[in-house]
């Protein structure tokens, strides 16, 4: 069966099938019903939302993987709007700190200088990134302003980091971009190093050495937890013992930087707790003041007679001795010795 959309040659007879000619009516009708719809429904450039054209403006040329800050269009809308809308491009600059957190992409493909290329704008992907040598909680990742070779490790920023290749320095790592960030309260271990427990005329002025519980790293040494910025308040007097356990989070220091604060610890009231009359507060075993009924000393002969300290009604007259009778209350007077 011959096709009868078939090219022909020159010199040939031309003879259009009816198929033919459906064909070709049916496809100028398709041109346009779609030119009709150019700028109303006009398809997005690629598959993948998370992954946009960025213009390579830091004046240099870009390996794949590298950090670029972005904020502005390639196209603005005042210009062209179809062709804004069509196409999501944005120029990339060297990340700059206390302007691209939050605001920067990983470049997918090398890009010279000047060049327009595909770059990772949320998701999961591969970036290098330098960990402090410090102990900390390197949960996140962030620009580290004026480099474009990696991101700087953070216990909170934009992008989470699922896995790094461990230790210190610049390394591999896979993060998600896009991270949102919000206040991660964690729990820490506090090391009393300075101060006192306070008093009747003064408060307790404990500082402490604050450690992650998950990581057992060092997060800060010698910390006030009643100074700025912790939320800690204590007594305005009143003794107090030392904390060892509390809640942290880390917030902007307002540098482009982050500062531990924390939040909560368990310092009490010292004391709290204690059973009255337990310790050194358990008195000597004889009739005299302070000693409870029945703690020790013998009567003469178990006699009735109402001696000092005893409850109202025991009978008798007392005889003045101060020996341990039924009946005397815990601080009989006393001008005895303890047997």
């Amino acid at each position: 069966m011959s096709d009868a959309l078939r090219k022909v040659q020159a010199g040939q007879p031309l003879a259009i099938p009816a198929s033919a000619y459906n064909a070709f009516v049916d496809a100028a009708l398709d041109h346009r019903h779609r030119a009709s719809r150019v700028g109303r429904e006009a398809r997005p450039a690629f598959r993948q939302a998370s992954i946009v054209l960025v213009r390579n403006d830091s004046g240099a040329e870009r390996e794949r993987f590298d950090v670029l800050g972005v904020g502005v269009p390639v196209i603005d809308p005042a210009d062209g709007a179809d062709a804004f809308k069509e196409r999501v491009a944005l120029a990339g600059v060297v990340p700059v700190t206390g302007t691209h957190e939050g605001l920067f992409v990983v470049l997918a493909e090398p890009l010279a200088s000047g060049a327009i290329g595909h770059a990772f704008a949320a998701g999961v992907c591969p970036a290098r990134i330098d960990v402090p040598e410090k102990e900390g909680e390197w949960r996140c990742a962030e620009i580290a302003g004026g480099v474009a070779a990696n991101l700087a490790a953070q216990p909170q920023g934009s992008a989470a980091i699922l896995w790094r290749a461990g230790g210190t320095g610049v390394q591999w790592a896979v993060v998600r971009l896009g991270n949102a960030r919000t206040m991660h309260v964690f729990p820490v271990e506090l090391s009393q190093v300075g101060g006192d427990a306070g008093g009747e005329s003064a408060p307790a002025s404990w500082t402490y050495d604050v450690r992650g519980v998950e990581s057992g790293a060092l997060l800060a040494e010698d910390i006030n937890p009643v100074a700025a910025p912790h939320q800690w308040r204590r007594p305005a007097t009143g003794a107090m013992e030392a904390a060892t356990f509390g809640y942290a989070h880390f917030q902007d220091d307002g540098a482009g930087g982050r500062e531990l604060v924390l939040g909560w610890i368990n310092e009490a009231p010292a004391g709290e707790g204690d059973d009255p009359g337990s310790g050194d507060d358990v008195p000597p075993p004889c009739g005299h003041p302070g000693n409870e009924p029945g703690a020790g000393g013998e009567s003469d002969g178990g006699d009735d007679t109402e001696h000092p300290g005893d409850d109202p009604g025991a009978g008798g007259n007392s005889s003045g001795d101060d020996t341990d009778h039924p009946g005397d209350s815990p601080s009989p007077p006393s001008s005895g010795d303890c047997e």
